[in-house]
């Protein structure tokens, strides 16, 4: 939890460093507010945003003063426990909330809208699931990891945009060359974006690795989670920018929910949930740092890139007469392959890398628990576990025979079977999660799954199949 803490710290103090900056920037008029979100031209909402992360680190020391003076008065450790606990989560959630604040308003704003996108992403954050061939993480975390690109990553990463638009101009280039300060501006909000919205994605992923680290193996599960986290991400951007006055909603959601549903933010932070992932894989912390730091890198070069060539690309059309058809339905999508379609297939070469060095590591944790002797996997049952093909023919079958309580204990002695055979391979490269279930454990609860299936009746006459 305290390396939770440090991380929405520091982004509530990225928060706060921006605010220094608005504060410091040169002024060419002297009616000017000393914070440039209090202009008039302003919307109401990001100083909204700014009085509650005001309202939140005020709450954040409140509450660790609280618990210093409980630690000093206090001699019994289990209270004391019990209290640091909720004290951690008060402060976590008066550090990370105000950020929900611009995410929830625009998707409360535009309803229609976001039930017009929810088939599309529903069913990619489906396919992104179905990304793991063996092992899966729970439905619930994924979901949690969406909602966090959706209302957190998003949030944060808007903030941080508007405070640089807010301040940028001041900084750059003379007053009276409007074009080159649009020009320096713009290209400094590309990259802007590309680092602060990857910092948010990939901080929820950093997260999740730290609090629920026996659900991560590796690779694979970075991108699956820094996808769900870039999906989240990309149906409230998609939902602000569809909702906009001035947009072609037609266009947006073709782009944005459509076409590059997978691409984009989804694949930008799957890059960075691969260097997560691998760092999980890692012994030495420097090479798990350097993990770390290339897949933000190449995330934010990413981001930033595909934001400088797409307005490259639009700048370029504005001198050629085109017809509107043949650039949506042609151009764009060509554009999207040749600035996106990289990224989306380095990700999609790392999640094969990943599930064959998975599925090796497996291969033999299974075999050795099937020569073990306790019963956990038998020798059939181990190249069962092995085929996603072959399991999910035996739980069609079970499901199609006997029903859905036999179907969903055969599904939970699979899902078993593949926890032990994840902590034995983890175990084997002294990876394994001390907090997670040891392995004796996780054999009991095998046996006590198999004694379950034991049934009387067809399935008592079927043990072979349900195996």
């Amino acid at each position: 939890m305290r390396r939770v803490l440090v991380i929405a710290a520091l982004m509530s103090a990225a928060y706060g460093a921006e605010i220094l900056i608005d504060l410091a920037r040169p002024r060419t008029d002297d009616s000017d507010p000393a914070i440039g979100l209090f202009s008039p031209l302003m919307p109401v909402l990001p100083r909204a945003v700014l009085w509650s992360v005001v309202a939140g680190w005020a709450v954040a020391l409140l509450a660790g003063a609280t618990l210093a003076v409980q630690r000093v008065a206090e001699k019994d450790a289990t209270p004391r426990q019990v209290r640091t606990r909720g004290a951690h989560l008060v402060v976590l959630a008066a550090l990370l909330l105000p950020f929900t604040l611009f995410p929830a308003w625009t998707m409360v704003d535009n309803a229609a809208v976001l039930l017009v996108c929810v088939p599309s992403t529903a069913f990619a954050l489906w396919a992104v699931h179905r990304m793991q061939r063996f092992r899966r993480m729970p439905a619930w975390l994924l979901l949690a990891t969406f909602a966090w690109g959706a209302f957190v990553a998003c949030g944060f990463g808007s903030s941080m945009n508007i405070w640089y638009m807010d301040y940028a101009p001041y900084y750059f280039g003379d007053a009276g060359n409007v074009l080159e300060i649009r020009h320096q501006v713009m290209t400094g909000a590309f990259f802007n974006a590309g680092v602060f919205e990857e910092l948010g994605k990939g901080a929820g992923v950093a997260i999740v690795c730290i609090l629920f680290r026996r659900h991560v193996d590796g690779v694979v599960s970075g991108i699956v989670l820094g996808a769900a986290a870039g999906l989240g991400f990309n149906f409230a951007e998609s939902v602000e920018y569809m909702g906009a006055a001035a947009a072609a909603p037609e266009f947006q959601y073709w782009m944005r929910q459509s076409l590059g549903l997978m691409a984009a933010h989804t694949a930008f932070s799957a890059l960075f949930g691969a260097g997560l992932g691998l760092a999980r894989q890692l012994d030495d912390a420097r090479s798990r740092r350097f993990a770390v730091v290339c897949g933000f890198v190449a995330a934010a070069g990413a981001h930033a890139t595909s934001n400088v060539m797409f307005r490259w690309v639009g700048q370029v059309k504005q001198d050629i007469p085109l017809d509107p058809n043949i650039d949506t339905l042609l151009l764009q999508p060509l554009a999207l392959i040749v600035f996106q379609g990289p990224v989306v297939a380095l990700y999609v070469m790392m999640l094969r890398r990943g599930i064959r060095e998975q599925s090796a590591g497996l291969s033999q944790a299974l075999a050795a628990e099937a020569q073990s002797g306790y019963g956990a996997v038998t020798d059939v049952e181990a190249p069962v576990l092995l085929s996603p093909v072959r399991r999910l023919w035996l739980a069609v079958t079970v499901l199609r025979r006997y029903g859905l309580a036999a179907y969903r204990r055969l599904r939970a002695l699979h899902a078993a079977q593949l926890d032990l055979a994840t902590h034995l391979w983890h175990a084997s490269r002294g990876q394994a999660d001390r907090r997670a279930p040891d392995g004796p454990t996780l054999r009991l609860h095998i046996l006590a799954l198999k004694d379950d299936q034991l049934l009387e009746g067809p399935q008592q006459r079927s043990a072979e199949a349900l195996t």
